[in-house]
């Protein structure tokens, strides 16, 4: 039977953050950053599967999913990593382990150079300082493209057509259901808030790159950095770079995945995890 997951909000940060909780308290705390556009949910079937392990908490990052939107507009790199402190604070979490894919994953990269204490242990998934330009743009480009849908089949197919990696079906039962609401004039939208959407939110590559690269060179807990095989987004030599500015990180190559890597491949992906848990001595072999 697959693991249930109990929805639950706190008040962090000046804003209430939705999060997905699986598992028992009496379990190693693990929290899960979803990428942009995304929810928590991405991390579902991950979770479920970790569960019996570890204490699972995903959350909806500020603008996204059930989350509140910031006022300010402010969905900066350092204030969303403010709101993992908060957020793990206010759950009082005081070490823990962190899985982060995209933005999430650059977040959790600077949450752990700045928090070397509190993370046990670090898994981050297709994202790195070095990012593929072509790739970001793709992302960017769908997200500034489709905004609106007549109805969920409308965009289940939109949504297969920019990544067939996943079965249709699936599309319109689980990435639909929790990424899109209802409007009032029936059509749905994206639950992220549309600041992201509108290319207001400004990426200076070259400074995100310096910035991120001499963060990530203060990790020192056990870190898995895992590439989708057939990501547009992060390369094998962005991937290098990562594992070679980490000491002692370990790699992951995960076939039949793009850049959602737990999403295009949810077997692959825990597999990689579980194998890297494993050798740590975190999960029983």
């Amino acid at each position: 039977m697959t693991a249930q997951f109990t929805d639950r909000f706190v008040n962090a940060n000046e804003l209430k953050f939705h999060y997905l909780d699986w598992g028992s308290s009496a379990k190693l705390p693990m929290v899960l950053l979803h990428g942009v556009g995304q929810t928590c949910h991405t991390w579902d079937l991950f979770a479920a599967a970790m569960a019996p392990h570890f204490h699972v908490m995903a959350f909806d990052q500020r603008g996204h999913g059930d989350t509140d939107w910031a006022p300010n507009k402010d969905y900066s790199r350092k204030t969303m990593v403010s709101d993992v402190a908060a957020f793990t604070r206010a759950l009082g979490l005081d070490r823990f382990f962190l899985v982060g894919m995209s933005m999430g994953g650059a977040n959790s990269l600077s949450f752990t150079a700045n928090n070397l204490e509190r993370v046990e242990s670090l898994v981050v998934v297709d994202i790195g300082p070095r990012v593929e330009n072509k790739g970001v743009q793709h992302i960017r480009d769908f997200m500034q493209n489709y905004r609106e849908f007549d109805s969920l089949d409308e965009a289940a197919a939109v949504i297969h057509r920019f990544n067939p990696r996943r079965p249709l079906e699936v599309i319109r039962k689980f990435t639909c259901v929790y990424n899109l609401k209802q409007l009032p004039n029936g059509k749905w939208t994206w639950k992220y808030d549309t600041y992201f959407s509108e290319g207001h939110r400004p990426v200076d590559v070259k400074k995100m790159q310096e910035e991120l690269s001499a963060e990530v060179a203060k990790i020192r807990c056990p870190t898995l950095v895992v590439k989708g095989a057939e990501s547009d987004v992060f390369s094998l030599d962005g991937a290098r770079y990562l594992q070679e500015a980490i000491p002692g990180s370990e790699f992951a190559l995960v076939s039949g995945a793009g850049h959602s890597v737990m999403g295009d491949n949810p077997p692959g992906f825990e597999a990689a995890v579980r194998a890297f848990y494993q050798k740590r001595g975190y999960l029983p072999a």
